[in-house]
């Protein structure tokens, strides 16, 4: 069995369909139906359930997968030692960032990183959770960073810290309250809030319910620049993670106070595609992202008045 059909099975496996996945590794439907046929009928089993509306793995199929994407990570490796042991560190790597980590840590890590690898191409991408975990599970991205654990079969996730979420809100208002808060001492706010399909969303609903909180007034918006833009010019206030806060410290343009009683707090998970381990130059990158977010969680999160 070559490797290839291991892959173009592993691509139609996590992709759900022969189209998905003949987009994805850039070959033919006709050519990974031909391939996954010839397995199933060199081997006498059924892999997929095949249907209009796609593929739905067999047990077999399932079963299968296990090993399969073991085999293609072992090769990963290996092809990665052999570049290691050519002394260079190359290639072309792509990593997604939630608008979090390109505000606050980003800038740091990408000079960082061109100065100890330069002969390593970068490619970042920003986007929400939702379409990040996406673009992993089908191999778009080396890794990326999300704000909770993805329900996904083929995405490993390492655990990167915690955050503390924070209320936030134009300088100079609420002159009376910090240097933490408790939103249910506050009368009725107008606030910002991302749109459902931000795993964001849920969590401030859920902390807001919990807690008795009702709003004077909800707004979504599905920038986080431009929801930093509006608070910082009116009496719309957000919640927000503590290191995307971290440049607003000075005070200048909005207050930043962490939530108290209860704190509100956010986990933060590097996800990888589970059939292809991080190359050297992907884990390197990742190591200086995950040294300069443990040193941005270290800065303490009170705005100056």
């Amino acid at each position: 069995m070559k490797l290839q059909q291991l892959r173009y099975f592993v691509a139609v496996y996590e992709s759900g369909s022969f189209s998905a996945a003949a987009e994805r590794v850039s070959a033919t439907q006709s050519g990974l139906s031909m391939h996954v046929s010839q397995m199933e009928k060199r081997y006498d089993v059924t892999l997929f359930t095949r249907s209009s509306s796609g593929v739905t793995p067999t047990e077999t199929g399932n079963s299968f997968y296990k090993e399969a994407v073991k085999v293609l990570a072992i090769a990963s490796n290996a092809e990665d030692t052999l570049r290691y042991l050519s002394k260079a560190v190359v290639g072309h790597i792509s990593v997604g960032l939630m608008p979090t980590f390109t505000r606050s840590v980003l800038t740091n890590v990408l000079l960082r990183f061109s100065e100890e690898y330069s002969e390593v191409r970068v490619t970042i991408s920003e986007a929400f959770s939702g379409d990040l975990a996406e673009a992993v599970s089908a191999g778009r991205l080396d890794f990326a960073v999300v704000p909770s654990i993805i329900q996904n079969d083929a995405i490993l996730g390492t655990p990167m810290g915690r955050d503390q979420e924070c209320f936030v809100c134009a300088a100079g208002s609420h002159p009376s309250i910090g240097p933490t808060v408790r939103l249910k001492d506050l009368p009725p706010q107008r606030i910002v809030v991302p749109g459902w399909t931000n795993t964001r969303r849920a969590r401030i609903e859920q902390y807001l319910t919990e807690n008795g909180i009702v709003a004077q007034e909800i707004l979504e918006i599905d920038t986080m620049y431009g929801t930093l833009d509006l608070v910082a010019r009116s009496d719309w206030v957000s919640i927000l993670p503590g290191i995307l806060c971290v440049p607003d410290l000075d005070g200048r343009k909005r207050r930043v106070m962490p939530l108290a009683d209860p704190a509100f707090y956010v986990d933060y998970l590097r996800i990888e595609p589970r059939s292809k381990p991080l190359s050297r130059a992907a884990q390197a990158f990742a190591d200086i992202l995950q040294e300069e977010l443990n040193s941005t969680m270290e800065i303490p999160l009170v705005s100056e008045r």
